[in-house]
């Protein structure tokens, strides 16, 4: 509608200075020459182009306290054209099955518990995510240890609640 409303409002702006120098006694050719340049003006003056191309996309209004999300800047870190993950993706990795290890009484520093570490992750898991490149595969099976180790140590903590308070009941003889 937009479009409609600056091609007539240029056409006009032609029409009338085609017009004015027909009046003048200007030569057919000249007329029809400054009319189409008048109106390819207006035309030009008229258009406005936007710096972003997103400006007339509809959106809601950031809160003025936005910064951005964790999961947006770290799903940019994952490469699928290459299957690599970026540093900040494996260091977030990383710092999550370190705290969830340490919950187990499991140090991934001490060379010592290597194999407790493996078995707790998979074989070889914590290397992987320590090299060069870090590949998807790897990230998807960290993200299942962190998981497994996050649920493990819920259930550890509801049966040490349960050996600590034996005259408690059980939550199905609560609820039934």
């Amino acid at each position: 509608m937009r479009w409609l409303h600056a091609l007539l409002m240029a056409a006009g702006v032609g029409f009338l200075a085609g017009i004015g120098l027909a009046v003048l006694r200007v030569q057919v050719e000249f007329v029809w020459g400054w009319s189409v340049l008048v109106a390819a003006v207006v035309l030009l003056i008229g258009l406005r182009l936007p710096d972003d191309p997103r400006v007339d996309a509809p959106r809601l209004p950031d809160p003025p306290d936005y910064i951005g999300s964790d999961v947006s800047r770290l799903a940019w870190a994952i490469n699928m054209h290459t299957d690599t993950a970026n540093e900040a993706v494996t260091r977030r990795l990383r710092a999550t099955l370190r705290r969830r290890l340490q919950q187990h009484g499991v140090d991934v520093d001490d060379p010592r518990q290597a194999s407790a570490v493996d078995r707790m992750l998979s074989e070889g898991l914590w290397a992987r995510l320590n090299g060069r490149r870090t590949r998807v595969v790897d990230v998807h099976a960290a993200l299942a240890a962190a998981e497994r180790l996050g649920t493990d140590r819920r259930d550890d903590a509801a049966r040490r609640d349960a050996a600590q308070d034996p005259e408690r009941p059980s939550q199905r003889e609560s609820t039934s």
